[in-house]
């Protein structure tokens, strides 16, 4: 981490070329966007990439606003996905929140953990040391990649994703905002009592253990619960002095929304900014033909980045 965080700012216009191989780093294959129609709602273009990350790839969509065309230089947000999750997120929350941030002249990426979505690597090989690692590679991509302003680069995690991102924020001051949806920023097993007293033995004398959350099936690996055991997220957030924003709905019973409100009392930000919402559970009602809640909480994200990034 820097000595110095940078001192935020509109930053200068660069010419780029999206859908050319920038740096190496979108293939030929992805160059192409993946909705290229001519939709008059289409306001943002995504590509798909593969970002190299040792022995995997991660597997990604970047967005970028039509607006500006293909020689404009944005501000970007990173988006960190869920327990079992992917990058779309549950009810697409995600791929919607591209398009909100679009509108407001900001790129996105968003992205799948080992086991998750398009990833090719199993389950098993998942570990909350590994998302955090797969996060920094991502974040470096991210920043480098000529449709991006280096300086105003901001993170959004959603539940465990919370926990993945406080980390990060805290330890890496190219970060300069942070938004929390339903966040798990806690440290070790809080919160994941259930887990550790139902299947750690199993993982321990097996090597994993097979559960099956209703939703989806993952294996844990007694590393995954290593490094979950040791992860230290509400004391990494001590370390990010950017603005913060942290969402949670009144009738969660995946996190406590008492846990959103301990993430804006250990950041070291002087601006946080805590929204409860009445009536919203852990997924903000998205997978319910009403989506009141959860339209809420992506556009009150969008515009909030869109005032402190």
């Amino acid at each position: 981490m820097g000595s110095q965080r940078r001192i935020l700012g509109r930053g200068t216009v660069v010419l780029l070329a999206l859908g050319l191989l920038l740096g190496g780093a979108l293939t030929a294959a992805s160059a192409k966007p993946l909705n290229p129609g001519n939709s008059p709602d289409h306001r943002v273009v995504e590509y798909r990439v593969d970002i190299p990350a040792g022995d995997h790839v991660i597997p990604a969509i970047l967005a970028v606003p039509k607006a500006g065309g293909p020689k404009a230089e944005h501000p970007g947000v990173l988006m960190v996905h869920g327990f079992a999750s992917y990058k779309d997120e549950v009810g697409e929350m995600y791929k919607r929140e591209a398009r909100y941030l679009a509108v407001a002249g900001y790129a996105s990426l968003r992205i799948d953990f080992v086991g998750s979505g398009e990833s090719a690597q199993p389950w098993v090989e998942n570990t909350f040391a590994g998302m955090v690692a797969d996060t920094r590679i991502a974040l470096d991509w991210f920043v480098d990649h000529a449709a991006t302003d280096d300086d105003r680069i901001g993170i959004l995690g959603f539940s465990l994703g919370t926990r993945i991102a406080a980390t990060v924020a805290g330890t890496d001051d190219r970060i300069a905002a942070f938004a929390s949806w339903s966040g798990d920023a806690q440290n070790g097993r809080d919160g994941w009592e259930f887990f550790f007293d139902t299947y750690y033995d199993e993982a321990q004398a097996n090597g994993s253990v097979v559960v099956d959350l209703g939703f989806n099936v993952v294996e844990l690996s007694a590393e995954w619960f290593d490094t979950m055991s040791d992860s230290h997220a509400l004391d990494d957030v001590g370390g990010f002095y950017g603005p913060l924003l942290a969402i949670a709905g009144t009738d969660d019973t995946s996190v406590d929304p008492a846990v959103s409100r301990g993430l804006i009392m250990n950041t070291g930000s002087l601006d946080a900014t805590l929204r409860i919402l009445p009536g919203a559970d852990h997924i903000y009602h998205v997978l319910t033909p009403d989506q009141t809640l959860a339209e809420q909480v992506m556009l009150l994200t969008a515009e909030w980045f869109d005032q402190k990034l």
